[in-house]
């Protein structure tokens, strides 16, 4: 798959980013804990972390990483709501796999298309 530039990349949270030339972009294989405040925290939606201070963290380290390089992206499909999801990388660096270090972030195998994390991040 072609690596795609991603133009004045910012946060949205420990598990999204918003590049102004692709839109929105979900992060594969991966789920960042939530601010308690959020939609799926506040109706219980599925399984999600809600953690104030994990979600400051998880963004904090997100908007850190992109400062390491260039952004580029991986499309392998679309999110439900139109965004891009894939493999984001900074640099050199595999975003998807520098976020699971971050307390909180969990690998979400039914998120992962084709276990691509699983193999890259050596889950």
């Amino acid at each position: 798959m072609a690596l795609l530039l991603c133009l004045a990349a910012t946060v949205i949270d420990g598990d999204g980013i918003r590049c102004r030339n692709l839109g929105e972009v979900r992060l594969l294989g991966i789920d960042a804990p939530d601010p308690t405040s959020s939609r799926p925290c506040r109706q219980r939606f599925g399984d999600h972390v809600c953690s104030d201070r994990q979600a400051r963290v998880a963004k904090e380290a997100m908007r850190s990483a992109l400062r390491l390089g260039p952004v580029r992206i991986e499309t392998v499909g679309r999110y439900p709501y139109g965004r891009r999801l894939g493999m984001a990388f900074a640099g050199r660096i595999n975003l998807n796999c520098r976020m699971l270090r971050i307390s909180g972030v969990r690998y979400i195998q039914r998120y992962d298309n084709e276990r691509r994390v699983a193999r890259a991040c050596r889950i």
